[in-house]
């Protein structure tokens, strides 16, 4: 008897102490491109703190492979339809949408986190729950930053904000921008202080959170490689700079920390190998592919006795669009999110594969000369020695600033050092030894 009133005494007394909150982390899923993103971050939080669910939304453009992927995972899954933009009309992309909105929906959870699925977490971020109502961060204008931010769900606040999601303006036409109109008054709230536990910082205000709750890589960026706060979450901002993507290793070095997540969350797995053998699958495919066509041509091409040699101004310039063409085919054809040093590997054996066979077949049109396979593999060997001395330059260097410089100067190296190579070896060279056609500088020509 004496326990069940005591019990009902802390009911009475302390009841935010005995009643215990239904948390939950959420993000939107609307493109099948941040699928590893999205499990790079469900293994962060599940490391973090495994008490506290994490649920994506994902609308009808994802695939139901990737849906089985994120359960695999441990992820909720909720299935919902995207609410566009009212400005659909000059905002055609998936990002422009007002879908975050519906979080004010699942009422059975009190409060929810919003991550974008671009973060990454440093640190257990679970006290983030107890900031208000509504928190964000403010980082270079009044304006927050909708990528990360805490809501206490509410029926009633969905329903008004879709009946202003028509007529509320939007300075960047998608959540963000509705977000900022709507909660307008939060640039003028306290500033939330987890050890702060005073009338000030009631649990039911609006707060602003500081910026290590979502800190911009931009201004790391921008600091030369310096952290102006140490970041409880990693935003990356940057679009073309995603830490998923492989050709932004080395430069970005912030996009090491998610690496080693997403080698954390693959660790035991086959992903790393079936990537790998997949590019090297590609590659051998693609090489086969080249050689058959240089012999086909060699085979199959008459020798003309007609042609006119190709001059020096214009060998110079096939041989540099050439390697401009097979750098930016290579790109093509790595898989976008592939493990960094394998696809830095496949992009460097593609760009020298075709650039030095399709140099090869120009020479043989346009010269009625044959490049040898020992011309064709030191040129290979050429270009590889070139991309892996750039590559470990730019990695040694430690302030962004210079890393920055050292890589511009590093692509422009490899063009001008591999183009002009395998001009000399591919086109000059094998002209020369020839017995009927020879190039001569100063746009001569000569038989």
């Amino acid at each position: 008897m004496n326990v069940f009133i005591l019990g009902f005494l802390l009911l009475i007394i302390a009841p935010e102490n005995v009643i215990t909150q239904k948390y939950a982390y959420v993000s939107v899923l609307s493109s099948n491109d941040f699928l590893i993103p999205a499990k790079v971050l469900a293994y962060r939080l599940r490391k973090l703190n495994s008490s506290i669910p994490y649920i994506i939304v994902v609308t009808e453009d994802i695939l139901p492979e990737s849906v089985k992927e994120l359960e695999e995972c441990g992820v909720q899954v909720r299935n919902d339809t995207k609410i566009d933009t009212p400005y659909i009309k000059t905002h055609k992309d998936r990002k422009f949408q007002y879908t975050k909105i519906r979080l004010w929906t699942m009422t059975e959870f009190d409060v929810i986190v919003h991550l974008d699925l671009d973060v990454l977490p440093t640190r257990d971020i679970s006290s983030l729950f107890e900031c208000g109502s509504f928190c964000a961060v403010f980082r270079h204008s009044d304006m927050f930053n909708s990528g990360v931010f805490v809501l206490k769900t509410n029926e009633t606040v969905f329903q008004d904000m879709e009946q202003k999601v028509q007529t509320a303006v939007s300075y960047d036409g998608g959540d963000q921008g509705f977000l900022n109109t709507y909660f307008n008054d939060l640039k003028y709230a306290p500033m939330y202080e987890p050890t702060r536990k005073d009338s000030y910082c009631h649990n039911f205000t609006m707060k602003r959170l500081s910026a290590k709750f979502n800190y911009d890589i931009g201004m790391y960026y921008l600091n030369n490689g310096r952290f102006l706060v140490d970041p409880d979450i990693i935003h990356y901002t940057m679009g073309p700079t995603k830490p998923w993507l492989w050709w932004t290793y080395p430069l970005f070095d912030l996009n090491w920390i998610w690496l080693d997540a997403r080698h954390e969350m693959e660790q035991g797995s086959s992903t790393d190998i079936d990537t790998c053998i997949a590019l090297a699958a590609a590659n051998f495919v693609l090489i086969l592919s080249l050689v058959v066509l240089k012999f086909s041509v060699e085979r199959f091409v008459p020798v003309s006795s007609t042609i006119k040699p190709a001059s020096s101004k214009e060998s110079h310039l096939v041989a540099h669009l050439i390697f401009l063409f097979s750098s930016y085919l290579a790109v093509k054809l790595a898989y976008p999110s592939a493990a960094p040093v394998a696809a830095w590997l496949f992009y460097t054996s593609n760009t020298a594969w075709t650039a030095t066979i399709l140099t090869s077949i120009y020479t043989r049109l346009r010269s009625n000369a044959t490049v040898t396979m020992k011309s064709l593999i030191c040129s290979v060997v050429f270009v590889f020695l070139c991309h892996s001395l750039c590559w470990l330059l730019v990695v040694e260097i430690a302030h962004f600033n210079t890393r920055v410089l050292a890589a511009i100067f590093s692509i422009v190296a490899q063009q001008l050092l591999a183009a002009v190579y395998i001009w000399h070896s591919l086109i000059l060279k094998p002209c020369y030894n020839h017995h009927k056609y020879h190039i001569l500088p100063n746009d001569q020509h000569c038989a």
